[in-house]
This record gives structure tokens, C-alpha cells and sequence, in this order.
């Protein structure tokens, strides 16, 4: 099976610094893949520079058998790359379903104007409903964005990117700030996510990590030092080793 997502020496410098030194990396379509890796390993700086936020400073990003490397982000999003950010970018003041309802107009190409209720047109709103309840939120559809709790707001912020049609979601860090609780509830929500939608997550979590991913690659000081199913990188001495061995990681990487 040919990748969805593929990277060749992909590499971005910032000054002397080599944030992301010549990484390859393969996600195959239908794949919940995880990037994890220590403090300053590079996570971040790559999945800005795959989402095309900031330019390859050397390297190939390739999407759907296309070389997108000199595609500005925008672009990348329109041919089905999406990405999340550490903080939900929504509109507060205006109501959930409105937030969706935007998303999906913005895809359909259907004017809009903020003067107007988003969900003028009969199949735009049935479509957003959709989406909220696909993310458990259709009971707070008619709240503000901002009456929703952190957790919430990540459960609102997929249900924009699901109107998006996306092949690929790129989630970084999605559980940062989330009550045990709330990350129950993320966890099982990316476990209903349909097959065919690609996952990439940058996860500090490793329960989640080990829960959701399929394939599992580690960045350290901006290389990849290993690649491949949970179990493998559990027991990989180099792994532990990158994350110092404290004793809740241990733990972590010990679990079956």
C-alpha cells in the first residue's frame, strides 16, 4: 500500500540549529500514527513543517502521491492535510453549531456573512448537526462556543475539522490541559473516528499514545530513533533512555 503521507529527508533549521535533521517517515492511508519523543526532540517544528506553516528547509513532503513541499499550508488543507493546534481556534461569541455550520460553508464554497445566522441554508445546518453529533456535542448546539469546557472545546474543534473533509488530521497535543475525564472522552472520541480518516497525533500522553496508535515513531533531537508498533517501542532500550528513565515513564513504556 503506497503512503498517504510521506516524508524524505525532511529537514528545517532554525539559525545553527537543526530542529528537524532529515526525517523520513511513511503514514499508510486508514493509519492512527503517533510522533512522540522527549522535550525539544523536534515534534512541533516537524508538524509545522509537514502542515506547511513553516517551510522545508530541505527535504520532500509528499501527500496523496503529490509532492506539496513548496504548497503553502492553505493549499495542503484544501487537498485533504489538516492539522489542529495546541490551543482551539473557534469562535467564541458565536453559537456551536454556528462554528460548524462556517466550517461547512467555508468547504461548500457558500458565501457567508457574520451580520447573518451561519445556518441559513437547511443543508448546511443539517450537515453541522451531523458533525456535533458525531463529537457528542449536539446537546450544546445552541450554547456559545465559549460556555464549553477545555475538553469540550477540543470536542467542538474536531467536529470543525470533520466539516473540512479531511483525508488527513494532523492532532497536536489534543489532551494538553484535559482533566483525566475529558481525555477518557477525546480517547473515545478518535476511537470512533471512521476508518478511512488518517490520523497523525503528537501526544505527550503515552496512555493515549499506546491506546489510539497503530504505528508509533520517536523523534529525539530531531531525528527518528525508532519507528514501529506500540509493543516494539515499549521495549526499546534507546527509547527509555531518550526519556531519562523516570520512574512514571518506565512504568508507561512497561504496560502490556
Amino acid at each position: 500500500m503506497a503512503p498517504l503521507l510521506e516524508l524524505r529527508g525532511l529537514t528545517h533549521v532554525y539559525g545553527s540549529l537543526r530542529a528537524v535533521d532529515e526525517v523520513d517517515l511513511a503514514v499508510l492511508p486508514g493509519e492512527r500514527h503517533a510522533l512522540i519523543g522527549p522535550n525539544g526532540a523536534g515534534k512541533s517544528t516537524l508538524f509545522a513543517t509537514v502542515a506547511g506553516t513553516l517551510p522545508a528547509t530541505a527535504g520532500n513532503v509528499l501527500f496523496a502521491g503529490q509532492d506539496v513541499t513548496a504548497l503553502p499550508e492553505s493549499e495542503r488543507a484544501r487537498r485533504g492535510l489538516l492539522r489542529t493546534y495546541q490551543q482551539a481556534s473557534l469562535f467564541l461569541n458565536c453559537s456551536v453549531l454556528d462554528n460548524v455550520a462556517l466550517a461547512v460553508q467555508r468547504v461548500d464554497r457558500v458565501a457567508h456573512r457574520f451580520d447573518r445566522s451561519a445556518r441559513r441554508f437547511g443543508r448546511t445546518e443539517a450537515r453541522a448537526r451531523e458533525h456535533l453529533e458525531a463529537v457528542g456535542l449536539a446537546g450544546r448546539a445552541a450554547d456559545h462556543a465559549a460556555a464549553l469546557s477545555h475538553g469540550e472545546r477540543r470536542q467542538l474543534e474536531v467536529a470543525m475539522v470533520l466539516a473540512a473533509r479531511p483525508t488527513l488530521v494532523m492532532f497536536d497535543e489534543p489532551t494538553a490541559g484535559m482533566s483525566a475525564a475529558e481525555t477518557e472522552r477525546f480517547a473515545e472520541l478518535v476511537e470512533r473516528l471512521p476508518d478511512s480518516l488518517t490520523l497523525l497525533i503528537v501526544e505527550h500522553d503515552l496512555d493515549v499514545v499506546f491506546r489510539l496508535a497503530g504505528r508509533v515513531t520517536v523523534l529525539h533531537l530531531g531525528r527518528v530513533l525508532a519507528s514501529g508498533p506500540p509493543a516494539r517501542i515499549r521495549a526499546d532500550a534507546a527509547v527509555r533512555a531518550a526519556y531519562l528513565g523516570t520512574t512514571r515513564t518506565d512504568d508507561l513504556f512497561r504496560r502490556a
